[in-house]
């Protein structure tokens, strides 16, 4: 345990060193990658995922927890983010085969009402610029070791509309996470890799998960993209004992993400709420069913302030089967 909490002390002063300006930042392309679509449950626990990523979530965060998925699994997800930029659709899907499992995603983005100028500065009002961004994701991943390693790879095709610039890049995940104990869990993946970092922001993540008992599970995880500086988050997850539900199971999440100061927002939910000058946390919570006419049913939610820039929040749907 003293190893591990050393660990996260270096964790923490080398993303505090990285806080600087990035001389790299908005060098490159796909940025809406980072948005973090796909899983409420990562987002609410400020994206400190890769070392706790399982079942299709895993599939825009570490592959390698794709061979943690018991059931067949059906995902739909909505993020509805800053500046009229949402996702109208993202889906998963995954396939348990035995110790192999495979798993397939697509997500479409969307965004508009820019503020177009020309080249001295003057607004155009009468231009219409939209962007339309997407990726499809195909995955594979086998556990092994009597489920103490897992190992995963997926293949992802991005595709850019820019106001008419059109640009479609291949490109690779790769990830590992191990399971020494019930207690302790360790994930490391290398994402968007193949292709040059002005088309897909390259990412690498590292990180680590502890389970304490029955209800509370905590995570760390420090990443690197190409464009931007080190970024560190932290998350834990508080599981309601069943014994006070009738049915089901419930979850309340909350994170910190070493996000850029974003401002004030001048929201009045977010000031009644104190949240009004808060950037980097996260909130959230989830719920599940075993007993949904005979599937599995999760709803997790995920909101997060983005200072004078509003707010986030993410929605995903799950079925089990």
């Amino acid at each position: 345990m003293n190893r591990i909490l050393l660990a996260a002390g270096l964790l923490v002063a080398l993303a505090a060193r990285a806080a600087a300006i990035d001389p790299a930042a908005g060098t490159a392309g796909g940025a809406f990658l980072k948005l973090g679509q796909g899983s409420a449950r990562a987002m609410a626990m400020g994206h400190s995922y890769v070392a706790l990523a399982e079942g299709s979530d895993a599939l825009t965060w570490n592959p390698a927890g794709l061979a943690l998925t018991q059931q067949k699994e059906v995902v739909y997800s909505y993020l509805r983010y800053v500046q009229e930029m949402d996702t109208p659709l993202y889906l998963a899907y995954a396939h348990p085969m035995g110790r192999t499992v495979w798993g397939a995603n697509v997500a479409y983005i969307s965004a508009s009402g820019f503020d177009v100028r020309d080249a001295n500065g003057i607004p155009q009002t009468s231009e219409s610029v939209q962007v339309h961004d997407g990726f499809g994701t195909f995955g594979l991943a086998r556990s092994f070791w009597y489920e103490k390693l897992f190992l995963g790879g997926s293949a992802r095709l991005v595709h850019e509309d820019n106001a008419g610039a059109l640009h479609d890049t291949l490109v690779g995940d790769a990830g590992v996470i191990i399971k020494p104990n019930s207690v302790l869990s360790l994930g490391f993946a290398v994402q968007n890799f193949g292709s040059n970092s002005s088309n897909v922001p390259a990412i690498t993540r590292g990180g680590v998960g502890l389970r304490l008992g029955d209800f509370i599970l905590l995570g760390l995880e420090l990443n690197k993209a190409s464009d931007t500086s080190t970024r560190l988050g932290v998350g834990g997850e508080f599981q309601v004992p069943e014994e006070y539900l009738e049915i089901g199971q419930l979850a309340f999440r909350a994170g910190w993400y070493n996000a850029d100061n974003l401002g004030q927002s001048y929201s009045d939910q977010l000031k009644g709420l104190r949240l009004d000058r808060t950037s980097g946390l996260s909130f959230g919570f989830g719920l599940y069913t075993s007993q949904a006419f005979g599937y599995g049913l999760a709803l997790d939610y995920a909101f997060v302030p983005f200072g004078a820039l509003g707010s986030v929040d993410q929605i995903s749907l799950k079925i089990k089967f």
